[in-house]
């Protein structure tokens, strides 16, 4: 910043030959607790209340009414040109220890700068600097909150807020990798939701969506968190069971399967059934990645179809 910009202009000045009484007069008017000395609009020097009271204890309030500025002032006065920087302002106050510096051009007093002025614009400024930072950052967090709800959109179905196929596909590759890397048990479910057409074209697409829904619920209430649950087709779901050996991802199948036959979906009063075909893939060393497993788990969901849907098959 230049120093025109943050510079007093209203500048109480005296003649060098003002006794000190005046000086000392002006001060309590103004209540201020400088004064520059000028002489043909150029200052000399400057008084402060500090060398008055020094003064004043080296000699007495006596001599106060006929000594002048010009025996009592600091000079010679350095002074600087408004075009310069504050900052070189504050270094050239700080290397000469004084406190204020009275602003000349073309050799005539037009403001003065003191070493507050610029010290409280620092602040200032450091403060701005300060909400601008949090307001950047506050602008930063709701930005990756944003990206993470878009991922967290993108990562699920939109209808049923299971996985969608393309995030499950990538989260059995890691559990692949995972037992391929350091052994376990792996299992995969592919679940189908036997005549699902025939529900659409019987009681409509909006009935369909929602025995979709309610069998997505059916399935989260049912399975256990370490699981993960995909939507991975229009009817299809599956699921992917981590630390289940065949039986127990079998089991699983089976619990799901009952629940779902023996609910009465209520939909506007009219009571729809559906039924599960549910076909249970394990992971071993033959399985190279997450597509080898799904073949193996769709060959006992077609099994289970094969065998007249409403069951659960492994193969």
């Amino acid at each position: 910043m230049k120093i025109q910009n943050l510079m007093s202009r209203s500048v109480i000045t005296a003649p060098a030959n003002m006794n000190i009484s005046g000086i000392c007069a002006l001060m309590e008017k103004h209540r201020i607790g400088s004064i520059v000395i000028l002489k043909d609009k150029f200052p000399l020097g400057i008084i402060t209340e500090r060398d008055i009271v020094s003064f004043i204890g080296q000699n007495g309030c006596n001599p106060l009414s006929y000594k002048n500025a010009g025996d009592l002032m600091h000079s010679p006065v350095f002074t600087m040109s408004p075009k310069h920087e504050t900052r070189e302002a504050l270094q050239f106050m700080a290397s000469k220890r004084i406190r204020r510096l009275p602003i000349t051009d073309n050799k005539r007093l037009v403001g003065i700068i003191t070493y507050g002025d610029i010290i409280r614009e620092i602040q200032k400024d450091l403060a701005e600097a300060q909400i601008k930072t949090q307001q950047l950052k506050s602008e930063v967090e709701k930005a990756q909150q944003k990206t993470r709800e878009l991922k967290t959109e993108v990562a699920r179905d939109g209808l049923t807020k299971v996985f969608s196929q393309k995030h499950f596909k990538t989260l059995l590759e890691r559990e692949v990798e995972r037992v391929k890397r350091y052994g376990g048990l792996l299992c995969l479910l592919m679940i189908d939701i036997d005549h699902f057409k025939k529900i659409n074209d019987t009681y409509g697409h909006d009935a369909g969506d929602y025995i979709l829904v309610k069998v997505t619920e059916l399935i989260r209430k049912h399975t256990r968190k370490i699981n993960t649950i995909g939507r991975y087709g229009g009817d299809e779901f599956s699921i992917i069971a981590p630390i289940s050996d065949v039986e127990s991802a079998r089991r699983l199948g089976e619990r799901l399967r009952q629940f779902v036959s023996q609910t009465k979906f209520n939909y506007h009063g009219k009571i729809i059934r559906a039924t599960l075909s549910v076909g249970v893939g394990s992971w071993d060393k033959t399985i190279i990645d997450g597509r080898g497993l799904i073949v193996k788990a769709d060959k006992a969901l077609y099994k289970s179809k094969h065998a007249g849907r409403n069951a659960v098959s492994v193969v």
